[in-house]
């Protein structure tokens, strides 16, 4: 892949267990789990951010 770049965050010792246990069970990378969790976050929060609702004032 080109254009990537090295990001660099915290997480506690439990989450990165469960990251590895699911990467080395779906045979992808570290980096490939979080990318895709990533990818899907922010797919969900745009989703949810284009469906609330919207305040109209109705006048009569």
């Amino acid at each position: 892949m080109t254009g990537m770049r090295v990001v660099t965050f915290k997480v506690d010792e439990e989450l990165l267990e469960r990251l590895d246990s699911f990467a080395r069970l779906k045979g992808v990378p570290r980096s490939e789990v979080i990318r895709r969790a990533i990818e899907l976050y922010l797919r969900l929060e745009e989703k949810k951010q284009a469906i609330q609702p919207r305040v109209v004032k109705l006048y009569s």
